[in-house]
C-alpha cells in the first residue's frame, strides 16, 4: 500500500509539472525546457520533413535546361505549385500553431536569469519555415513580412545574414531589383560563421547577379559559396554552374576545370554527362586542333553508359564539323541526331532548328520549310524564337505549296506528251512502287509490333505498349514528324491525297459518309491504272487549266519569294519564268508591274545595276508596260508613281467612313444611315466601296420594312444591288437573300413579292420537336472553314459553354462545306442560338457580314439535304418555316 501511495503521489507531481509547463505566461528552466522541446520536437520536425518533401518533389519534376546556364534555385511555377502546395500549408499550419502555443512571453519582472535553456530557442526556426514555404507558394507579400519580423527582433549574424537573404529572395521574386540590392548588402554585411549561412548568402548573390545579368560579379560570388558548401552532390551543382558562368564569360580554360571537377564529384550521371560534353565544346578550339574533342565524343558515343544521350553527342559533333566548314558532315551528323529515338524534345527543336537554318541559309526553301515545319511541333511558347520560326513555316509553306503545284502540274502534262504505250507503262510503274511502299510499310509494322511483343529494344520486356513510357514515347514524335502539330478534331484524315502527282483525281466521296459521321474513309488504297489515266488533264478544256494553275503558282511564288521571305532575286526569276513559259496569261500585266516595282526597288535600296542585262532594270520593264497595256491601271501607275499611295489614302479614308454607317445600321439607326447612304450613292460613284453601300442601303429598307410588313420595297432595293453590282459578292449575297425570301422576279420582269404560301418541298419536313444543328455554309475557295470554326468555338465558350456543343465540319458537295454547331433539344431552343449568333456586333461582325449561308436543320432534313444536296431548296424551306412563320 506504501508503494502504491508513493507512486500516486509521482505521478501527481509529474501531471502537476506538466500543467505547469503549458503555461506561456510564466517563466522558469522547467517551462522554457518543455516549450523548447515542444517548439523543436512537436510541429517544427513535422514542418521540416513536410519542406523536404516538397523540395524532393520539386527537384524530380524539374527538367534542366543545359542549354542555358542553370537556376541557382528551382523555383515553384504555375505547373508545379498544386503538387507541392498541400506539404507547403501543412508546414505553415504546424509552425503556425507552435509560434502560438510555445512562444514565452513572461512579464518583464518575471523573466528569470537563466542562460540554458533559451527562452524562445526554436519559435525563429518556426518562422523561418512558415517565411519560405510562403514563399514557395508564390504568396510574396506574406513571405516578405515574415522576413522583415525575423530582420527586426534577430540579434545575431547568423540569423541576421540568414533572415536578408531570404528576404532578398522575396523582393526578387517580386521584381524589386532596388530593395533585393539593399537586403544582399545588408546579409553580407554580417560576419557569419556557419558555412551553411556563408553559402547560401553567396548562393542568393549569385542568383541576384545573374537575374540582372552581371556575369563577373556573379563568378566572383560563387566561386566564394562554392568553397563553403560541403564535397559531393550538394557542391556538384553550384560547381556545374560557375562552370557555365566562366564559358559564358570567355574564359574556357577555367570552364574545363570546373566542369573536371564536377566529373571527379560523386553525382548523379546526367550531370556527369552534360559536364564532359560542355567540358569538350568549351575547349578552344581556336588555336589548335578539334582531333582531341571528336575523340572524346567518339568514345562517349560508344559507351553503353551515354545509349540515351546519342543524339547530344552527335549534335556536338556536327557542331564541330560545322566550324570548321565542314559542312556535309555537319549536315549527317544532324541528321544521325534526329534519328536517335531518346525522348529528349528540346534536342530534337533544337536538331530540326539547325537543319532549317542551314538550308535557308542555302536558300534551299524546300528542305527549310521541312525542318522549320518539324521545329514548331517541340518549340515551347516562350521560346525567344518562336514566333519568328513560326512565321518562317508559315511563309515557306505557302511557297512550298506553290513550287508542288507547279511540279505536280508538270509533270502530269508530260505524262500527256507521251506516246500512249509509254505513258500507260509509266502509270505501270507508279502503280507498282506504290504497292512496293505500301508493302514495305506493312513488312516494318509487323515487324515493330513482333519486336515491340518480344521486349527486343524497347526496353520494356515486352511489356503492353500502354505502359511502355519509351515505344509511346516514340510512336508521338514519328507521328508529330509526319503529320506536324494537327488538332485532333473530327475527320481531318480524310484530307489525304491518293497519290503524289494526282492530287486532282483522289476525289474524296462522302456523300455517303457524311450522314454518318466517323464512318471509316478508304485510306491507303492505292489507285488502279485506269484511276490514274482518268485523273490526267490531256484534254484541251483540262490542259488549259493546268497550264492556268501553273501561270498562277508562279505568279503566287513570286510574291512569296519578294514578300514573304525579302529574295528579290528569286522572285525576279519566278515572273521572268512565268513571262518566258506563257505567251498569255491573267497574270502578264501584273507580272510585268512587279517586275518593274522590285528593280526599282533594288535600285534605289540597293543601288543595283547589271550593264551585261538589257532587261535587268526597271526603265525597260516600265517600256514594257506602255507599250503592251496603254491607258492600263498599270501604265498609270508607272507614270505615276504615287497613285498607288493617293489611292490608298482615299480609299482608307472611304472605309473608316463606311465603317461608322455600318455601326449606326447594327445599332438600327435604319432611318439616318439611310439617308446618308444615299447621298452618298449619288454624289461619289467612284467610291471605293459604293456596292457596300448599295447593299447597307438594301438592308436599311429591310430593316424599315420589318416595321411596315411592306417586303416589296426590300426586293426592289435588292435588285439594285444585283443589277448595280454585277459579277460581285455583294451581288451574290443579294441574290441568295432574294432566293431565300421567294422575292425572285418573274420571267416578264416584274417583282414576285412572297405573299402566298410556298410550296415546301417534299424531301424536307417540319418536325421542330426533333433534335436540331446550327450550320453555316462556307463556300470551297471563298472562306477558310478552320478559322470559322474557331471563331464559333471562342463565342461558344464565352456565351454558351454549360450548353457542351460541339462543332463539326463536313464536305456538303464539290463547291461547299457545312460547319455544324450541334445539338439543340428543339427548334425552339436552336432559333434562340440562331437570333443571338446573326445578331451578335462584338466578336462576330466579320463572321455575320462574311454572306454565309446560316440556318437551322432538324437531324433529318440533314441526312435530307446531305443526300440530294439541294441547299437553295432547304434555305427556302427554312426562310418560310423558321423565318416568317417564327418559332
Amino acid at each position: 500500500m506504501l508503494r502504491f501511495a508513493r507512486h500516486r503521489i509521482g505521478l501527481f507531481l509529474c501531471s502537476g509539472l506538466l500543467l505547469w509547463g503549458c503555461s506561456n505566461t510564466r517563466d522558469g528552466r522547467v517551462y522554457r525546457l518543455y516549450h523548447n522541446v515542444n517548439a523543436r520536437y512537436n510541429g517544427f520536425f513535422y514542418a521540416t520533413e513536410a519542406m523536404r518533401e516538397a523540395q524532393e518533389r520539386l527537384d524530380s519534376t524539374y527538367v534542366e535546361n543545359y542549354d542555358e546556364i542553370l537556376p541557382i534555385f528551382i523555383e515553384v511555377d504555375s505547373s508545379t505549385a498544386k503538387t507541392v502546395e498541400p506539404l507547403l500549408e501543412r508546414a505553415i499550419e504546424k509552425c503556425t500553431r507552435v509560434v502560438g502555443k510555445h512562444t514565452l512571453q513572461p512579464a518583464r519582472s518575471q523573466q528569470k536569469n537563466i542562460k540554458w535553456p533559451e527562452l524562445n530557442r526554436f519559435i525563429d526556426d518556426n518562422y523561418d519555415v512558415i517565411g519560405r514555404a510562403h514563399l514557395m507558394l508564390g504568396d510574396l507579400e506574406k513571405a516578405e513580412e515574415v522576413f522583415q519580423y525575423l530582420v527586426r527582433t534577430l540579434d545575431y549574424d547568423d540569423a541576421q545574414a540568414w533572415s536578408n537573404a531570404w528576404l532578398a529572395r522575396a523582393y526578387m521574386a517580386q521584381g524589386d531589383q532596388v530593395r533585393a540590392n539593399n537586403a544582399l548588402m545588408k546579409a553580407a554585411s554580417f560576419r557569419a560563421t556557419k558555412d551553411e549561412v556563408r553559402s547560401f548568402v553567396g548562393l542568393v548573390q549569385t542568383a541576384y547577379y545573374l537575374k540582372y545579368e552581371q556575369l563577373d560579379q556573379a563568378i566572383l560570388r560563387l566561386e566564394d559559396a562554392v568553397k563553403y558548401l560541403p564535397k559531393g552532390m550538394e557542391r556538384a551543382r553550384p560547381t556545374f554552374i560557375l562552370a557555365q558562368c566562366l564559358e559564358a564569360a570567355g574564359r574556357s580554360a577555367e570552364a574545363i576545370e570546373r566542369y573536371k571537377e564536377v566529373v571527379d564529384m560523386r553525382t548523379p550521371y546526367e550531370l556527369e554527362f552534360y559536364a564532359k560534353i560542355r567540358q569538350a565544346m568549351a575547349f578552344d578550339r581556336r588555336g589548335g586542333s578539334s582531333e582531341p574533342i571528336v575523340a572524346l565524343l567518339e568514345e562517349m558515343l560508344e559507351s553503353k553508359k551515354n545509349e540515351q544521350y546519342r543524339d547530344q553527342i552527335y549534335y556536338a559533333l556536327a557542331e564541330l564539323a560545322l566550324e570548321e566548314r565542314r559542312v556535309d558532315d555537319g549536315f549527317a551528323l544532324l541528321k544521325l541526331s534526329l534519328r536517335e529515338e531518346t525522348g529528349n524534345d528540346r534536342q530534337r527543336m533544337k536538331g530540326y532548328l539547325k537543319l532549317g537554318d542551314l538550308y535557308m541559309g542555302d536558300l534551299d526553301y524546300v528542305n527549310a520549310q521541312a525542318y522549320y515545319d518539324s521545329a514548331v511541333t517541340y518549340l515551347p511558347s516562350d521560346h525567344p524564337r518562336h514566333a519568328e520560326v513560326n512565321a518562317l513555316a508559315k511563309n515557306l509553306t505557302d511557297l512550298v505549296r506553290n513550287l508542288q503545284i507547279i511540279e505536280e502540274q508538270d509533270s502530269l502534262l508530260a505524262l500527256c506528251d507521251l506516246d500512249e504505250g509509254d505513258r500507260l507503262a509509266r502509270l505501270d510503274q507508279i502503280v507498282a512502287d506504290l504497292e512496293a511502299e505500301a508493302e514495305r510499310q506493312r513488312l516494318a509494322a509487323e515487324e515493330a509490333a513482333r519486336r515491340e511483343a518480344e521486349g527486343i529494344g524497347t526496353g520494356g520486356e515486352g511489356m503492353f505498349w500502354p505502359y511502355n513510357a519509351q515505344l509511346k514515347a516514340t510512336g508521338r514524335r514519328n507521328f508529330q514528324d509526319y503529320w506536324g502539330d494537327r488538332p485532333l478534331e473530327d475527320h481531318w484524315r480524310r484530307s489525304r491525297k491518293m497519290a503524289s502527282g494526282f492530287s486532282e483525281t483522289a476525289e474524296e466521296t462522302e456523300e455517303e459518309g457524311a450522314v454518318a459521321e466517323g464512318a471509316p474513309t478508304e485510306a491507303g488504297k492505292i489507285p488502279t491504272r485506269d484511276e490514274l489515266l482518268a485523273g490526267l488533264p490531256c484534254e484541251p478544256e483540262q490542259r488549259a487549266e493546268a497550264l492556268a494553275k501553273i501561270a498562277e503558282a508562279y505568279y503566287n511564288a513570286g510574291l512569296d519569294y519578294k514578300e514573304k521571305l525579302s529574295d528579290p532575286p528569286n522572285a525576279i526569276l519566278s515572273w521572268q519564268t512565268l513571262l518566258e513559259r506563257f505567251e498569255e496569261s491573267d497574270f502578264h500585266p501584273t507580272a510585268h508591274y512587279q517586275l518593274f516595282r522590285t528593280y526599282l526597288q533594288r535600285e534605289i535600296e540597293e543601288n543595283y545595276q547589271n550593264p551585261f542585262c538589257g532587261t535587268c532594270n526597271s526603265e525597260h520593264w516600265a517600256a514594257e508596260i506602255l507599250r503592251r497595256y496603254p491607258g492600263s491601271e498599270w501604265a498609270v501607275l508607272v507614270e505615276n508613281p504615287d497613285f498607288a499611295d493617293e489611292e490608298e489614302v482615299r480609299r482608307e479614308a472611304e472605309r473608316v467612313v463606311y465603317e461608322g454607317h455600318l455601326m449606326r445600321y447594327y445599332d438600327k439607326q435604319y432611318q439616318s444611315t439611310l439617308l446618308a447612304v444615299s447621298a452618298i450613292i449619288e454624289s461619289e460613284p467612284e467610291n471605293h466601296f459604293l456596292c457596300k453601300y448599295r447593299l447597307l442601303k438594301a438592308q436599311c429598307v429591310g430593316g424599315l420594312s420589318a416595321v411596315t410588313r411592306d417586303r416589296l420595297a426590300y426586293f426592289e432595293a435588292l435588285y439594285a444591288v444585283v443589277d448595280g453590282c454585277p459579277e460581285t459578292e455583294e451581288a451574290t449575297f443579294a441574290l441568295e437573300l432574294l432566293t431565300a425570301l421567294g422575292g425572285l422576279r418573274e420571267p416578264e420582269g416584274g417583282v414576285q413579292a412572297d405573299t402566298t404560301e410556298q410550296k415546301t418541298p417534299e424531301i424536307y419536313a417540319h418536325k421542330p420537336y426533333l433534335e436540331h444543328y446550327f450550320a453555316i455554309v462556307v463556300p470551297v475557295g471563298r472562306g477558310n472553314p478552320e478559322q470559322v470554326k474557331g471563331q464559333i468555338s471562342d463565342y461558344n465558350a464565352k456565351n454558351h459553354l454549360a450548353a457542351n456543343l460541339r462543332i463539326t465540319a463536313n464536305l456538303l458537295d464539290r463547291s461547299h462545306q457545312i460547319i455544324l454547331v450541334k445539338s439543340f433539344r428543339r427548334q425552339d431552343y436552336g432559333m434562340t442560338y440562331y437570333e443571338a449568333f446573326t445578331t451578335n456586333r462584338e466578336a462576330l461582325t466579320e463572321l455575320n457580314a462574311s454572306g454565309y449561308d446560316m440556318f437551322l436543320i432538324s437531324s433529318e432534313n440533314y441526312v435530307e439535304l446531305f443526300k440530294s444536296k439541294k441547299l437553295e431548296e432547304y434555305k427556302a424551306f427554312f426562310a418560310q418555316y423558321y423565318l416568317t412563320a417564327g418559332r
